[in-house]
């Protein structure tokens, strides 16, 4: 069923429809007539306006509408009656569904009528229009968060600037450095046209090779470099010290191992003639854990890498001075320490061997008398050794003597007297010697 909708302003036809009705209830809108001020142009004031009609819709009753031309057609805001009449009409249908379905301007009575409550008028007021924002006023300002707005100062600027100074330092120096190789090479290559070069021949009596070495004393050598680094103890120094030490000052200077091999023999020999409790005192000075001896306790060497100062103090000390310790030809200076007991005996009979000596310092020992070959000691030192004698060997007052420090029973012969006393000695100390007077020496 297509409902028709006509527009009939006639009561009759609204109460025909009405009665025709299938439905015992039925809903009635009621259109008021258009607002004028609504419908009136804001361009033209002599836009038509239409009259009041009221339309009552029945629901489930066919409704015919029926819509009356307009008297006047032309379009008065230009003048036309193409286009703007046809949208003037679809503006006031649209305008009137709108009412039609919302109920603008439904009577009171009618929805009364029926039992359904009418929308109040303020529930279908439009909004009010809300009022423009007022704009907003924002100032850009500058904030501390922004540093790089603030010019960069002078610590900052030598920061940034120190890597590539360094940089540039760095490929200077290694410019300079490549500059200097090439000059130095340059010079080197040209040396051997320039300089004769100047061919050194070794003396007659120095053998250039083992090959010119007894078989024994080559063993020996090899034995030394070889087998003596891990048993320093286990190398034979009684048969390989003789044979090397009669080797001659040019032959050593050749093979420096013999020289060595003939150092470490006179020190181990003082190691080898101490007695238990001595031998455990050198141990703990590091003697004979190797055979690097110059790092032994109370041993210092020269440059040569001979031993040229020799300290041995109580307990580690030898029972007695043992012959073989007279091959450390080089030893300048010898200072010994013992209890009274130890160490005792006399001097070995090489000890004159000993030409380099120049210090000698004997304290609470019981060594026998000084040998007659000190003539090149400057200081001579002794402290209460019993058995060393009240008498200086005559080779002490030969004029080389410049400290003599002597507090036991002593006597100087005429000799002496005059040498020692008379102002030879810078430092002299006779206290407990029993001497009276010796010139501005210490007595008493």
């Amino acid at each position: 069923m297509r409902p028709t909708h006509e527009w009939s302003s006639t009561p009759s036809s609204q109460g025909s429809a009405a009665s025709s009705s299938r439905f015992k209830e039925h809903l009635s809108l009621t259109i008021p007539p258009p607002d004028p001020s609504r419908e009136r142009s804001r361009f033209s004031p002599d836009s038509p306006t239409s009259t009041g009609r009221t339309v009552t819709f029945s629901l489930g009753v066919p409704a015919l509408c029926r819509f009356s031309p307009r008297s006047r057609p032309l379009d008065l805001e230009k003048g036309s009656t193409s286009s703007s009449s046809t949208r003037s009409t679809i503006s006031s249908l649209g305008h009137h569904v709108n009412r039609l379905f919302f109920g603008l301007g439904a009577k009171e009575g009618d929805f009364s009528a029926q039992g359904v409550a009418p929308v109040p008028a303020a529930a279908l007021a439009l909004p009010p229009k809300t009022p423009e924002w007022p704009p907003l006023n924002v100032r850009k300002q500058a904030t501390q968060d922004a540093p790089h707005d603030q010019p960069p100062t002078r610590i900052q600027t030598l920061r940034a600037r120190a890597p590539v100074v360094a940089l540039v330092a760095f490929l200077l120096y290694l410019f300079v450095n490549v500059v200097f190789l090439n000059v130095r090479l340059s010079a080197l290559a040209r040396m051997p046209a320039q300089l004769p070069v100047a061919v050194v021949t070794p003396p007659a009596s120095a053998p250039t090779t083992t090959d010119t070495l007894p078989a024994d004393t080559r063993q020996c050598i090899a034995q030394y470099t070889v087998d003596a680094p891990s048993d320093p103890t286990g190398y034979p120094c009684s048969a390989c010290l003789p044979l090397l030490a009669a080797l001659p000052p040019s032959a050593t200077a050749v093979y420096p191992p013999a020289l060595d091999a003939i150092q470490f023999c006179g020190l181990r020999s003082i190691w080898e003639g101490a007695g238990q409790r001595g031998q455990a005192g050198l141990e703990a000075g590091g003697w004979v854990k190797d055979i690097k001896f110059c790092t032994w306790a109370g041993v210092r060497c020269d440059g040569t890498g001979r031993v040229s100062s020799l300290q041995l103090t109580f307990p580690a000390v030898p029972v007695s001075l043992p012959a073989e310790f007279t091959h450390l030809t080089a030893l300048e200076a010898l200072n010994i320490v013992g209890d009274g007991n130890t160490p005792a005996g006399p001097f070995p009979v090489a000890f004159g061997a000993l030409t380099m000596l120049t210090s000698l310092h004997l304290e609470n020992t019981a060594l026998g008398a000084l040998p007659d070959t000190l003539q090149n000691i400057t200081s001579l030192t002794l402290v209460r050794n019993a058995h060393v004698g009240s008498s200086l060997p005559p080779s002490v007052g030969n004029g080389n003597l410049r400290s003599l420090v002597v507090n036991e029973p002593l006597t100087l012969s005429a000799a002496q007297s005059t040498a020692l006393c008379g102002g030879q000695l810078r430092t002299c100390d006779l206290r407990g010697s029993g001497i009276q007077a010796c010139g501005a020496c210490l007595v008493g």
